[in-house]
Parts: C-alpha cells; structure tokens; sequence
C-alpha cells in the first residue's frame, strides 16, 4: 500500500484498526505463556507493540509529500471516480451482451440496432450466450418486430454458433 492511500481516512482508519486488532489477537496468544515464563513476556509484547505502532507511524507519515495548493480534493475524487456522464462506445459488427444486465438488454438491442443501421452495417452479429435460451428469446423478439431487420438465424460455428445470433438489415 503506497502513502498516499493514507490520505483517505477510511483507508488510514482500517490500518490503524488492523494493527490494532493484530496486537489484542498477539496480547490474548501470549496471556498464557505469561504465566509461564512471568512478566518478561508481556515486557516483550509491550517492546512488539511499540515497533508496530512505529512502523504504522512512519508509513501513515508517508503521504507521498505535499499536495499541491491548487488541487483541491474534488479533482483527486474526480480523476478516481465515475466519468460525469455517458460514455460512448463505438458501433461494430457485433455486440457482446454478457457485461449488461438481464433487464436491460431489449432497450441495449434496440438501441444498438439504430446505431448498427445508421452506420451502414447490413450484417450485425448480437452475442448473448449459450444457457438456457432465455436472452437468446429476448435478442430475438427484439428482431422480430424491428422492421429494419430482414432476416436472422444462429452464427455459424466459428462465430458463437447457437450462442449468437446473426441478424441482417436493410439497405435503407
């Protein structure tokens, strides 16, 4: 973990927490051979608990230096954050529906179908997997009542095969 993650008070908090806990699980471990060897032990487990404090110290001194005046910390959650809005996504000759959710893949075929036809694709090749069927049925009605799809069926093997659907558009 690098210094400058210390700048996060969640992230300093779970550290201290950490070393925290790791000194009460050493202090419990040792109760028992306390009283077997007597006080030197706990003197040894105060001495082990005095460099992990000073290590954490130094690491949590270790916030990568100064910021600069003229950053301010909405840029910092900015650069780290979401982007502030859409982002867009170039149209090809297929789409992997994998990534999106279930619900709402008739509204990403839709709309990739508008994007596919207004950049000429006439072939389009729609990947939604294998499974039961169930996005396969979804893909399909959304074709079946697009007027600007002609025709579709499975890929062929060497292009997903029952996992994918080709769909061909019209020129218009």
């Amino acid at each position: 973990m690098t210094g400058s993650a210390f700048r996060d008070p969640k992230v300093r908090q779970a550290y201290i927490m950490t070393k925290v806990v790791v000194f009460a699980v050493a202090a419990l471990a040792t109760w028992p051979l306390s009283r077997i060897i007597g006080p030197s032990a706990w003197w040894g487990l105060g001495i082990f608990g005095a460099v992990l404090f000073a290590l954490g110290v130094v690491v949590l001194g270790m916030g990568g230096g100064q910021e600069s005046s003229d950053q301010s910390d909405d840029t910092v959650e900015d650069e780290v954050g979401d982007p502030p809005g859409p982002v867009a996504i170039p149209i090809e000759d297929s789409i992997d529906l994998h990534p999106f959710p279930p619900k709402d893949i008739p509204a990403i075929v839709e709309d990739y179908l508008t994007a596919a036809h207004a950049e000429g694709f006439r072939e389009v090749r729609l990947i939604h997997g294998r499974g039961i069927g169930v996005q396969r049925e979804r893909v399909r009605a959304v074709l079946a009542r697009d007027p600007r799809v002609v025709e579709f069926h499975d890929g062929t093997p060497d292009r997903g095969g029952w996992g994918a659907t080709i769909a061909y558009l019209d020129g218009d």
